[in-house]
């Protein structure tokens, strides 16, 4: 077809969808989420078609563009919005959910433009995305009783069980019917990318989702299907994994200060952990994780369940860089920076536990503890596990280095340290720090 020509149709059908449904809320008066996931559905259903329109980039990107300063008209000038804002804003929440969910339909095509089952990978994770999430949020508006917390609001099982199921036949038939990987294979890969991305969309927060469930189904089924395809036992391996980590998770969730959706995130990066690298690369996350309570003694108020998925990524998210880095470069030797990383945030964790917990303390002297604890209880695992280049020495020197400073640097940036918020600027000083002391890992690993 000629790109110009399906440019138009496919802008033509867009804004035909949006009108469409403005007639249906004027007239039946829906749920405003209802006629919000219809409107995701169109889309998705839609830009389905762009492989079979497009043999370039260009008109897709066009398409997606005008897209969004259509969408950005409707949500910010005051005469569109009026008109056909609440078919985009109808919804109490603050989202910017249908801004993301353009720019992954671009994302998607430019990224699985030349690659083994191209439009599987394109075709499978908007599928996912249109009706899964759609799916999810009409039944947990219509049947959720059993809530949980996040930091969007509150979220329901059963909504989270129908998002699975949708995700999992919209990966298993089109495997299934287009590609030529085996129906076992099919059935497990469908069924560990439903339940990842079911946490999540349990966990994103302001329309996330919409960037972050097509990306990361774009990424695991390109892990998953190769060439060559993932064999059986492999992925049996990776599904246990994921299940037994979840299993494990959620019976130790009273002992630990996260809500349910720093568990689910929690879970995440223990899966990814052990996925990018292996059953050693989830030794130091899931040490910092049953060890942190027990840095102080248990109180009432320490043990409340107030941590979100905003803590989460803040303590992983240093750790989770190097791993990226060791697993795209081939250079296992950053393990240790790695481990620095948890093993700093651990001290930080300690140290702002104490100080509120014993504010008659000396601060240098809680702060001299908690570095000391948390090196030795993630270095010595290392110690154990790693397989040394540079002289085990100097990583020690080097590992405790880098927790001091991450340490003292959050200890001088962080006010009221005795009653240490859990707010954005916190968890940003955390992460910053932690990641800046565990560079510190480079340097027996490159001058000795």
């Amino acid at each position: 077809m000629n790109p110009w020509l399906g440019v138009i149709l496919m802008l033509t059908a867009l804004g035909a969808w949006m009108v469409v449904l403005r007639l249906f809320q004027s007239l039946a008066q829906p749920h405003p989420e209802v006629v919000r996931k219809l409107m995701h559905v169109g889309m998705g259903l839609t830009v389905l078609a762009f492989p079979w329109l497009f043999d370039e980039v260009w008109p897709v990107v066009l398409v997606i563009a005008l897209s969004l300063g259509l969408l950005a008209t409707v949500r910010f000038v005051s005469g569109p919005r009026s008109q056909l804002g609440s078919v985009l804003g109808g919804v109490a929440r603050k989202s910017l959910g249908e801004f993301y969910f353009a720019i992954s339909v671009a994302a998607l095509f430019v990224l699985s433009r030349g690659q083994p089952y191209a439009n599987i990978l394109y075709c499978v994770p908007l599928l996912v995305l249109a009706l899964a999430d759609a799916v999810a949020a009409l039944i947990g508006v219509a049947y959720g009783r059993l809530q949980y917390t996040t930091v969007d609001g509150n979220k329901s099982a059963e909504g989270s069980t129908a998002f699975f199921l949708a995700a999992f036949f919209s990966v298993h038939v089109p495997l299934l019917l287009a590609t030529d990987v085996g129906r076992a294979e099919t059935l497990l890969i469908a069924l560990i990318v439903g339940f990842l991305i079911m946490l999540f969309e349990a966990i994103a927060w302001r329309g996330l989702d919409n960037l972050f469930i097509p990306l990361v189904c774009f990424l695991i089924l390109k892990i998953y299907l190769g060439p060559p395809c993932m064999d059986l036992t492999a992925l049996l391996a990776r599904a246990a994994a994921l299940l037994a980590l979840f299993v494990f998770l959620l019976i130790w969730r009273h002992r630990s200060t996260l809500d349910a959706g720093g568990v689910l995130a929690a879970a995440l990066v223990g899966y990814l952990a052990w996925a990018l690298g292996d059953w050693r690369w989830l030794v130091f996350p899931t040490a910092l994780f049953l060890t942190y309570t027990l840095l102080s003694p248990r109180t009432e108020f320490n043990s409340r369940r107030v941590h979100n998925v905003h803590a989460v990524v803040s303590v992983s998210a240093a750790g989770l860089i190097w791993l990226f880095l060791a697993r795209t470069l081939n250079r296992p030797e950053l393990m240790l920076p790695y481990a620095i990383a948890f093993a700093a945030n651990l001290a930080i964790i300690g140290m702002a536990r104490l100080r509120h917990d014993y504010p008659q303390r000396s601060p240098t002297a809680i702060l001299a503890a908690c570095i000391v604890k948390g090196w030795l209880i993630l270095f010595v695992p290392f110690a154990l596990i790693a397989e040394f280049s540079p002289s085990p020495i100097a990583c020690g020197f080097a590992a405790l280095a880098g927790v001091a400073t991450a340490a003292l640097l959050f200890h001088a940036t962080q006010p009221g340290m005795e009653d240490c918020a859990t707010d954005t600027p916190r968890w940003l000083r955390q992460a910053g720090s932690s990641a800046l002391g565990s560079t510190l890992g480079l340097i027996p690993l490159y001058f000795f």
